[in-house]
């Protein structure tokens, strides 16, 4: 369990969907707001923002942050009920590789 476990597990503005972890670094994309939300947030394992130019307004958007700050390389993992996302997300780091 990673300490970003316990604070989404007390979150109702934030709902992970995917967890990327390299080495020792752990981020997770999370679903900002109502479960209906198209807005998206790249998180550190302690809640905080990965940086400052979020929220995002899709998976794609996501995507290409990760590119730009060379986390495009790491696969996501699945979290939540919802492996849709994650797959997805997946798929596009895969696409534009």
């Amino acid at each position: 369990m990673t300490s970003g476990d316990a604070f989404f597990q007390e979150s109702q503005i934030y709902d992970p969907i995917a967890l990327l972890r390299r080495n020792e670094e752990v981020l997770y994309v999370t679903r900002v707001g109502m479960k209906a939300s198209r807005q998206f947030m790249i998180l550190t394992s302690t809640g905080e923002p990965a940086w400052p130019h979020e929220p995002l307004g899709s998976l794609s958007d996501i995507g290409w942050s990760l590119r730009a700050h060379e986390w495009h390389d790491v696969m996501p993992e699945p979290v939540g009920q919802n492996e849709r996302l994650a797959k997805t997300l997946a798929r596009l780091l895969i696409e534009r590789a």
